[in-house]
């Protein structure tokens, strides 16, 4: 079985273990109330009072990076009669596990436009389709790629979004449903979901009310900064979690700037409970912040990429290469508890990913796999091709070097 690395070392509590144990103490609770009152009245005692526990729900939330259409994946995919569920399906189960799983999608999703790779993506209907499927709730499409298919194209992107039954943030089909904030509801909990993007590479929509919104964060911005701790006050309101999705960061940089550090704390100390960064396509550190009234929030500056081939050519031979970094990812999952109406963060925990090529059905495609999964299921082999060897090296590897990414050292 895969475990989740947990970080600074605490556990994900097993949510039907618990629910178990719940039932089995309510039932000792009726057996007790219906037992003979006779040796307390003959003593002259009153009856023993039974205090029930405090009621306790809890929900898991996990969050991955980076969606993009490069274009050797989407060669690939249309190859193999446009299947999507190909890219996922060895992560699936485990993105399927959270009550509600988040991700970037860095790629408009336009029906009228041909599939295209970077500089400009677009992809099929299809992708969302298997998206849901493989258990992903809710997407933020607040990136720079945001307006890769114009002003029509983010329409029909929002609105196939929502045809497959994802929710997304970040924009709208105006400016007044672009400030809207997305709520979802999962065992007992209210989660808002917020998204900003520091920048889109084509121009943005038209100032005007009833054009599209793209929500920004621009870096350095006060205003922007200003208007996003604004917006999370309002869901603190009325959310149980406020969750805020930023598309921020330098590019293949493996820590953040003095800037975001402090503007990930003003949105914490705002409301915020999660913040989940993107952009950097590498992974950047996952810390913990207090908040002045007592919640502590998690903050992971960049989740890595998801589903991208900006790893290409990295093999066991050249494993320390640059674009090495650009192939790891992870499933950052995370426990949240309320207890007598107060809610809190029990849990961070995360799955090492890489994103892999292999051939599948009739061509080569990059897809990610959870390496602990892999690297045990080559083990198992009793013999081993120099390629299968090679690949389990790899594996141990990038593993080697994701978990030392997150060890507690390198998040004080």
């Amino acid at each position: 079985m895969i475990q989740y690395k947990s970080m600074g070392n605490r556990k994900i509590i097993n949510a039907n273990a618990q629910r178990f144990r719940q039932y089995i103490l309510l039932l000792l609770l009726v057996i007790l109330s219906c037992l003979p009152q006779s040796c307390a009245q003959k003593s002259g005692m009153p009856p023993l009072a039974v205090t029930p526990p405090p009621s306790q729900d809890k929900i898991v939330i996990s969050a991955v990076g980076d969606v993009m259409m490069h274009r050797s994946i989407q060669k690939a995919i249309a190859k193999n009669k446009n299947n999507y569920d190909l890219l996922f399906s060895k992560v699936s189960p485990y993105l399927g596990a959270a009550d509600i799983t988040f991700a970037n999608l860095e790629t408009p999703v336009d029906h009228k436009s041909a599939a295209s790779g970077y500089p400009r993506f677009n992809a099929k209907p299809a992708l969302l389709t298997s998206l849901k499927k493989a258990g992903v709730d809710v997407v933020s499409v607040a990136n720079n790629h945001v307006m890769d298919k114009g002003v029509k194209g983010l329409e029909r992107t929002l609105e196939n979004i929502a045809k497959a039954g994802i929710v997304y943030t970040g924009a709208g089909s105006t400016k007044k449903k672009a400030a809207e904030i997305p709520y979802l509801e999962a065992g007992g909990f209210r989660v808002a979901f917020l998204g900003y993007t520091y920048t889109s590479n084509r121009k943005l929509p038209p100032k005007k009310a009833s054009a599209p919104g793209v929500n920004l964060l621009r870096m350095k911005s006060k205003r922007d900064l200003s208007r996003a701790v604004k917006h999370v006050k309002e869901a603190r309101k009325t959310a149980d979690l406020v969750v805020v999705s930023l598309h921020w960061g330098v590019e293949y940089k493996k820590n953040p700037t003095t800037w975001q550090k402090k503007a990930a704390v003003e949105l914490v100390e705002a409301g915020a409970d999660i913040i989940l960064g993107h952009h950097p396509h590498v992974l950047q550190p996952v810390v913990r912040h207090t908040a002045k009234d007592g919640r502590q929030g998690v903050i992971a500056y960049s989740l890595g990429n998801f589903i991208s081939s900006q790893n290409y050519g990295v093999s066991y031979k050249n494993r320390k290469h640059s674009r090495a970094d650009r192939g790891d990812g992870i499933i950052l999952t995370i426990g949240v508890v309320k207890k007598e109406g107060k809610v809190s963060l029990s849990s961070v925990a995360y799955l090492p990913l890489w994103s892999h090529r292999e051939k599948i059905g009739k061509a080569p495609l990059y897809r990610p796999l959870v390496l602990e999964q892999e690297i045990a299921r080559l083990k198992s082999m009793p013999k081993r091709s120099a390629e299968q060897e090679s690949a389990l090296k790899l594996f141990a590897y990038r593993l080697k070097v994701i978990n030392g990414r997150f060890s507690p050292k390198t998040k004080k």
